[in-house]
């Protein structure tokens, strides 16, 4: 069994970090291997396989979007979260659907040790991923478009499953000092909020249709929202408020106050993703019908102040 896994991980390594390979090349269903802890644990401590997706995430943030605009459907960060960190693993038995609603959280605070920008490549390879389906080069063609917005989709999803989880949470937004003590994190917080503001306004000014339902616009807003509600748990105290730094106001501020953090607490205190029912339970709960309505309202203007 030993073995096997040591051949696993060494396979499997070599696969994610082999520049002869093409990009589309380093990513496959051979990644899976790593499900089982053995191989994985082995990729870790002998073959730094936090190392080698901490390169990866860094070539996305460089390449990714050049890639995808001409056809190559690639996304490190997305094989990352979706395969190396999530959670409800089969442990390679039987078939997969595919389908999860947790991130593995000794395999992302693993990662998060690693170095001490971990976080930052992590978060902003993510934020390349979610929005490049928005670019004009990848969106006037239909099919490169799906593919894209079918990567930013799970990474969106998946922020939402990390920030869930209580220990990934702790690991971003609180750090250990060399005495064992945790101290809050916040210049990597606020740095967090500005640019997860900055990405929301991308797709406040983006074409209405480009986003299929806002999907990718809601979880990221989502995401901000879990964010607040973390600062309020570890007593993280920002030079300028969550809303502020997110660069919301009017009726984006009403919303995000009344709908979109209520639904983070719920998924919050639940420790996961919601069922429909909960979801159309919670709307009754925060009585924003009005609100509802009119989120995605008015979209397209240069103006963010006057649209939800």
């Amino acid at each position: 069994m030993n073995e096997i896994s040591e051949l696993a991980a060494k396979e499997v390594v070599s696969i994610m970090k082999d520049p002869d390979l093409a990009p589309w090349k380093r990513v496959s269903e051979e990644w899976r291997r790593l499900d089982v802890e053995g191989p994985y644990r082995i990729a870790v401590q002998k073959y730094d396989l936090n190392g080698v997706m901490y390169q990866l995430m860094r070539d996305d943030s460089r390449e990714a979007l050049n890639l995808n605009c001409q056809g190559c459907h690639v996304s490190f960060v997305r094989w990352i979260m979706t395969v190396i960190f999530r959670g409800e693993r089969r442990e390679g038995k039987g078939n997969d659907s595919g389908a999860f609603g947790h991130l593995d959280p000794s395999r992302c605070r693993s990662y998060l040790k690693r170095f001490d920008d971990a976080f930052e490549v992590w978060w902003k390879a993510s934020l390349v991923t979610v929005t490049m389906f928005l670019d004009p080069r990848i969106a006037r063609r239909d099919a490169n478009r799906y593919a894209a917005m079918r990567m930013a989709r799970d990474v969106a999803s998946a922020w939402t499953m990390a920030l869930t989880d209580p220990k990934i949470s702790k690991a971003i937004f609180l750090k250990k000092t060399n005495n064992g003590e945790r101290k809050k994190n916040i210049q990597r917080v606020e740095k967090m909020l500005t640019e997860l503001g900055k990405t929301i306004n991308i797709f406040w000014n983006a074409p209405n249709d480009l986003d299929t339902d806002h999907y990718v616009e809601a979880h990221m807003v989502q995401v901000g929202g879990m964010v607040h509600l973390r600062c309020q748990e570890y007593g993280i105290k920002l030079k300028s408020n969550t809303v502020e730094l997110l660069g919301l106001n009017g009726r984006h501020q009403a919303m995000f106050l009344r709908v979109v953090v209520p639904f983070a607490k719920a998924k919050i205190v639940k420790g996961g993703i919601l069922t429909n029912a909960e979801n159309e339970s919670m709307f009754k709960e925060v009585e924003c019908d009005e609100l509802r309505q009119t989120f995605f309202s008015d979209r397209g203007s240069n103006n963010s102040a006057t649209r939800i």
